[in-house]
Parts: C-alpha cells; sequence; structure tokens
C-alpha cells in the first residue's frame, strides 16, 4: 500500500500520461517532416530512442518533483538523467550509424545490379563423415533448383551454372557476383542419430551474410518428404526476402519409390564424377564411374518399372561413354555398341512415357552422334539419321523448352545441314534457356560465326565481346576481335592486332600452336593491308603460310585467299582458291542461296565461276 500511495502522491501516472502524449504527437511531428523529405529518414529511429529514454526520464523527473511543493535537484537524480542521456546518445549514434551502413549497402547493391530476386541455389554441403549422403544432397539442391526455375518473378541460375561452384572454396559473395545474383541458397544435409537435418540459408548475395535460416529434420528415410519440406522451408525464406508469395510448382509426376529415387541420385552422382574424371584426363576410370552408375540404375529401374528416368539417365550415361570412347580412343566400333545400348534405353523410357521430352533428347543425341561417327556407307541411312535426329531434338524442345542442351545440339546439327540461320537461331535459345551449359563457350562461338557468315557484324561482334569477357582464356575469343577488325564495319588497328596475335597464339593448345602461330600472321597482314600498308602486308602474308604438317587440309591457304579477297587483292585471291579447290573439290563458296560475302568481289570474275561450277 505505501508504494501505490507515492505513485499517487508523486503524480507518476499522470505525468507520464502527459509524456506519453505529447511524445506520440512529436512522433507524429517527425514522421511528416520525414514524409515531406524536410529531414531524413534516419530522423524517426533516433527520435524514438529519445523517447523511449525519455520514458525512464519523466518517470525519475516525476519521483523527484511530483509532490506539492518545492522540491530540490539532487544529485542523485542528476546523476539518472545524465545516464539517461548519455545512452540515448549511444544509442542514437548506434542507429544512426547502422541506417548509413544499410544505406551505403543498399545503395552500393543497386548499383552492382544485383537484384534480390536473381536467385542461385548453392550445392547443398553434405556434413556425414563419410560423404554418404552426398547423393541427397544433389538431389535435394536439383529439385529445389527445377522448382523455383517455374516461378516467373524469379531468375534462378541453372544447375549448370551453380555445379562450376560445388565444393569450391569460394566465399558466397564472390560466387553472387560471378553469378551476377542478389540472393544465394546455401544448405547443409547431416544425419542425427535415425534422422536427417537439412539446414537451408538465404544470404545476401551483396554482402555475403545470412538474413535467414530453415532447419527440417525427418526420419533419414523419408528422402521424398523432405525433398517437398525444403521446397516449402525455401519459399517461406523467399517471401521474406521479397515479400510477395513465392508459389512453387506441383513436383513433377515421377516416383513415390523412396529406393529407386536414392538410387538414381546415386547413379548420377556418378555420373558427374566421370565427367570431371575425364575431364582430369583418367578416361579409364570415368568409364568405370559411368559402369557403376548404369548398374545402381539398373536395379533403380527395377525398383520402379513405371518411372522413365532411369532408363533416360542410361540413355545419356551411354552417349556420354560412346563420346569419350570415340573421341579419346578413335574406338568406333565400341562406340557404336554403347550408342545401340543407348538407343534401346531410350526407347524403353518412351515406352513407358510417350514424347518423354528427355528421352526424345537422348534418342535424338545418338543417332546424330552415329551419324557424326559415319559409320554408315548407306548414305539413304545416313539421311535417315541426320533426319530422326533433328526430328526428336525438336520435338524433345517443343515438349520442354527448357532443355538447352537439345537447342544446343541442334544449332550443331545444322552446321551439317549449312543452314546458318537455324544455327543462330538454335544458338541463341540454348544460351537464353542456360547461359552456363557445359559447353557454353560453344555456344557462343557458334552465335559469332552464324552472325558473322550471315554479315550481321553488330551482332557478331556483340558475341565476340561477350565470349572474351566470359571465356577470356579462349584464344577463340581472340581469334574473333582480330576477324572482326577485317569485317566492313571493323577499324583495324595494327597496334591491338600485333597484341591480339600475341595473346592468341600464347592461349592456344600446345597442339594447336603451330597452325594458331600462322593463322595469327595472316589476320595480322588482313590488318595491315587494310590499313594500306601493302607491303608489310606482302611480307607479313608468308610468315602465316603452313605446309602439308601444319595444314594438311589448307585451312590457312583459304583463309589467306578470303582476307586477299576482302583488303583488295583479288588476283593473290584466286591464285590461292585454285590451289585450295584442287585439293578441296567439293568445297562450297555458298551460305544459304548465297555467295558468302568473302567472295562476294570475285562472283563477276569467269575464273572464280568456273571453279564454283566444279561441285556441280
Amino acid at each position: 500500500m505505501g508504494l501505490i500511495k507515492e505513485v499517487r502522491e508523486r503524480r507518476l501516472i499522470a505525468y507520464m500520461g502527459a509524456y506519453l502524449v505529447t511524445g506520440f504527437v512529436f512522433l507524429e511531428g517527425v514522421d511528416q517532416l520525414i514524409s515531406h523529405e524536410y529531414v531524413p529518414a534516419v530522423a524517426y529511429p533516433i527520435a524514438l530512442v529519445f523517447y523511449v529514454f525519455g520514458m525512464l526520464g519523466s518517470l525519475t523527473f516525476a519521483w523527484y518533483h511530483g509532490e506539492k511543493g518545492r522540491q530540490e535537484t539532487t544529485r542523485g537524480e542528476v546523476a539518472i538523467h545524465t545516464t539517461l542521456f548519455v545512452l540515448a546518445l549511444g544509442t542514437s549514434a548506434y542507429v544512426f550509424t547502422s541506417q548509413r551502413q544499410a544505406a551505403e549497402l543498399a545503395a552500393a547493391a543497386a548499383s552492382s545490379g544485383l537484384e534480390a530476386n536473381s536467385l542461385a541455389v548453392l550445392y547443398f554441403e553434405d556434413l556425414s563423415s563419410g560423404g554418404e549422403l552426398a547423393y541427397v544432397a544433389d538431389g535435394l539442391t536439383e529439385a529445389l533448383i527445377d522448382q523455383l526455375s517455374q516461378v516467373r518473378s524469379l531468375a534462378v541460375i541453372s544447375k549448370n551454372g551453380v555445379a562450376a561452384f560445388r565444393d569450391a572454396d569460394v566465399t558466397v559473395d564472390s560466387i553472387a557476383r560471378a553469378l551476377e545474383v542478389g540472393s544465394i541458397i546455401r544448405g547443409s544435409v547431416e544425419q542425427t542419430g535415425n534422422d536427417l537435418r537439412v539446414t537451408a540459408r538465404l544470404v545476401d548475395g551483396f554482402s555475403g551474410a545470412d538474413i535467414e535460416r530453415a532447419t527440417i529434420e525427418m526420419p533419414a528415410g523419408e528422402f521424398l518428404a523432405t525433398r517437398d519440406s525444403v521446397a516449402e522451408s525455401v519459399s517461406r525464406l523467399l517471401r521474406q526476402r521479397l515479400g510477395e508469395e513465392v508459389a512453387l510448382r506441383e513436383r513433377q509426376a515421377g516416383t513415390e519409390n523412396v529406393e529407386s529415387w536414392s538410387l538414381l541420385q546415386r547413379a548420377e552422382r556418378l555420373r558427374k564424377d566421370a565427367e570431371d574424371l575425364d575431364e582430369a584426363g583418367d578416361l579409364d576410370a570415368a568409364l568405370a564411374s559411368f559402369q557403376h552408375a548404369d548398374s545402381l540404375l539398373a536395379v533403380s529401374e527395377a525398383a520402379d518399372p513405371s518411372w522413365a528416368e532411369p532408363p533416360t539417365l542410361r540413355a545419356r550415361i551411354a552417349s556420354r561413354r560412346a563420346f569419350f570412347i570415340a573421341n579419346e580412343t578413335g574406338d568406333f566400333d565400341t562406340a557404336v555398341i554403347a550408342i545401340d545400348e543407348g538407343l534401346g534405353h531410350a526407347e524403353r523410357a518412351l515406352g513407358i512415357a510417350a514424347n518423354h521430352p528427355p528421352a526424345l533428347e537422348q534418342r535424338g543425341t545418338l543417332n546424330y552422334l552415329l551419324y557424326l561417327l559415319d559409320v554408315t556407307p548407306d548414305r539413304d541411312e545416313a539421311d535417315r539419321l541426320l533426319n530422326g535426329a533433328q526430328a526428336d531434338l525438336q520435338s524433345a524442345v517443343d515438349g520442354d523448352p527448357s532443355l538447352a542442351s537439345a537447342y544446343s545440339l541442334l544449332s550443331h546439327l545444322y552446321y551439317q545441314r549449312q543452314d546458318n540461320i537455324s544455327v543462330v537461331l538454335a544458338a541463341r535459345r540454348a544460351y537464353e534457356e542456360d547461359a552456363f551449359l557445359q559447353n557454353a563457350d560453344l555456344i557462343v562461338q557458334r552465335l559469332f560465326w552464324g552472325h558473322y557468315d550471315l554479315e550481321q557484324f553488330s551482332d557478331a561482334g556483340r558475341w565476340c565481346d561477350e565470349g572474351a569477357r566470359r571465356f577470356s582464356v579462349n584464344h577463340n575469343f581472340i581469334e574473333c576481335q582480330l576477324r572482326m577488325m577485317l569485317t566492313p564495319i571493323g577499324e583495324p588497328d595494327v597496334e591491338s592486332a600485333w597484341q591480339l596475335r600475341g595473346e592468341l597464339v600464347s592461349l592456344a593448345p600446345d597442339t594447336q600452336k603451330p597452325f594458331v602461330d600462322r593463322l595469327g600472321y595472316l589476320l595480322v597482314a588482313g590488318v595491315l593491308a587494310k590499313f594500306g600498308l601493302a607491303d608489310s602486308a606482302s611480307s607479313v602474308f608468308m610468315q602465316g603460310r603452313g605446309d602439308e604438317e601444319i595444314d594438311p587440309q589448307q585451312e590457312l591457304v583459304v583463309t589467306e585467299a578470303a582476307i586477299r579477297a576482302t583488303t583488295g587483292d583479288p588476283d593473290g585471291a584466286m591464285e590461292l582458291l585454285r590451289r585450295y579447290v584442287a585439293a578441296n573439290p567439293l568445297h562450297s563458296f555458298a551460305v544459304g542461296e548465297s555467295v558468302h560475302w568473302w567472295w562476294r568481289d570475285l562472283r563477276n570474275r569467269p575464273d572464280f565461276q568456273a571453279l564454283t561450277r566444279r561441285g556441280d
């Protein structure tokens, strides 16, 4: 009762009521000033800090001076007010600094171009002691990428894009800058007793700081349920990040058989390992890994015969085996056996799910590889293979336009048909669907050459620049810069041309260096000729000539002829073309229905017309 009496006598409630009303009005005034941009936004949190500490100050003042009559100020009161003021100043300084840093960070993030809705899902980390959960981590990651990729409001980096950073010792903000994303999802998988624990983190791409995290625990065997729970948790994290609902698509129809799903994920991990082993130069280990993967897929297929994915992946593995064997050993007979096995797997998958786009892609890929091996002496049979491959690949992308790898192969196939317009269109779609494909550098090269051959030089230059930016150690994108100098829109720069030639030779693979060395001289000679230095050009042209060992197909000969034809030496070009056509009588001088632009200045010459009629 004594305390209540003290409160009443010192009028604490009356003082606090008056303070709260006055303070609220003051805060409203600050808010209005901020809304009209008379004061910066940071003024409101600072005012709020003083308002909160002011409550304690008001109570102190009421305690010491609320009674009727005159009360003197005591040292205790002064100490309390001083302490509260210092604390308010310190807190305000902290708030001001934090707000300024946040504003600077936001401004820097905005200027960096990293949008919050651009997203990369990094491969989840396997925290198990023996790495036995690596296939689960990969399976969860790829399922999440597939689901998020269907959300229109998100720009999600493909599996190929993030694969380069799997197990890489790189900071998250560096990965974000490399992939140009503003948000990162990273996670881990571990076993705790009989449970599987999956942790997902949402990370700011610019700063690398964790924004939020979610943890899911389920019985270790419930992989499919865990996959769905991870997707739901990540969608909640993204909603907090973006301030909007992220509705994931329903999981694609697949299998409910946990054993079949687990075996397929193990096999997929082995397939990736095989690709890495081959890239490292260990073909035998790569083929062994492929064989192990195929064995697991056979069991997966038996566990759920109604699921088309195991035979589809078996077809893909057979295709890669055949490619590696043919390309690296020259054993075409063994490669053909692998192709036949793969075609059987693809047909089985299509028997389960008619018009299944991934299975159609694999059947088309296998038939196209068989065509490229040129093991069929019957021309009609070869045409049937090519037509069938094109039809399957086109059906695959019609059914699933996101199949960038199928578009990429179509662009290569159109080269066989000398259809440069279709080459460009298919390569562009491949790049748009997945700019991080394993052979993205080849796609960019096709885009350069397709536009270059079609005389679309501005577009060719753009793709050359894109290739040089993304694949700076690829010598082909040095060569294209030199070739761009020789186009009608190119500006010849002799000093830069010599510098680029040096880079071209230094970056070329050792096996190609002799050829590339001569090619570099020819391209510089063309720049000199275009610049009007005919005598210097003639001398450098001589340095660019090869012999039968360096240039058995006489590609340097036709290149020099093209350069001479477009830089004002038609007689020199014709002399070289006669020698080239004698060795390559079926060579075509056309692009589509027209003469290639290299030869346009020669087309009215009788001797050139005689050469073009040789193949008729």
